[in-house]
């Protein structure tokens, strides 16, 4: 995979992270109780938001674990650039 593809999944990893603040904002903020996932916050339920919540944070979990895959040779390189500034 090539440059390009790394670009792709930083910035899904960016907007989906950027996602997951907002909505867990909101959903931090929203009232609690039993009837409040039919609240609606931003055109959505509280229940359908709380959903999104949990599907991207399932998706950013894929695509961290692809980030670390298309960059895994750049991770091993800066480990050894630490290993060799240790005293």
């Amino acid at each position: 995979m090539g440059a390009k593809s790394k670009v792709i999944v930083t910035l899904s990893l960016i907007a989906t992270g950027i996602f997951q603040a907002i909505s867990g904002i909101l959903l931090f903020l929203s009232p609690k109780g039993p009837q409040s996932g039919h609240i609606v916050i931003f055109g959505l339920e509280k229940g359908t938001w709380r959903e999104y919540h949990e599907y991207v944070g399932l998706a950013i979990i894929a695509i961290a674990v692809l980030h670390f895959v298309l960059n895994w040779r750049m991770f091993v390189n800066e480990l050894r650039v630490l290993k060799r500034k240790r005293p």
